[in-house]
């Protein structure tokens, strides 16, 4: 006879309230519904200035933001983020990512750079990446 060991069980996933900035609709829409989808709590903002509300709102536990957006762009938002909530993880989308390699993204300290268009997989992956940080 031999003896079954009955496997641990994976801890519950933590949900995350994740903030979602694009001044794209349909991009803004699709990247929303990639991350409910993977049981997190999103809200959404089509600009910086809306993202600052968000986060005077409530609890945000990661920003997705795109760069490239009309008055404050995605660069100017992640520093304000960083300033006024340092440990809340930054993730930034772009279509332009030789334009912001390393350079002033990093200074800033953001927490991961993805090309568009991505996979869902790979902004979950980092996300998940970033917040067990």
């Amino acid at each position: 006879m031999t003896d079954t060991i009955s496997p641990t069980p994976a801890p519950e996933a933590r949900i995350l309230e994740v903030l979602v900035v694009d001044d794209d609709p349909l991009i803004l829409t699709v990247v929303d519904l990639m991350i409910r989808h993977a049981g997190h709590r999103t809200r959404t903002a089509g600009d910086a200035s809306s993202a600052l509300d968000a986060f005077a709102d409530g609890e945000v536990d990661v920003l997705v933001s795109d760069i490239r957006m009309p008055g404050m762009d995605g660069l100017a938002l992640a520093r304000v983020v960083r300033e006024d909530y340092p440990k809340v993880p930054i993730i930034l989308m772009t279509g332009y990512l030789a334009d912001y390699t390393s350079g002033s993204a990093s200074q800033i300290g953001v927490d991961g750079i993805i090309k568009k268009p991505f996979k869902s997989n790979e902004l979950l992956d980092m996300i998940d990446r970033t917040t067990r940080r």
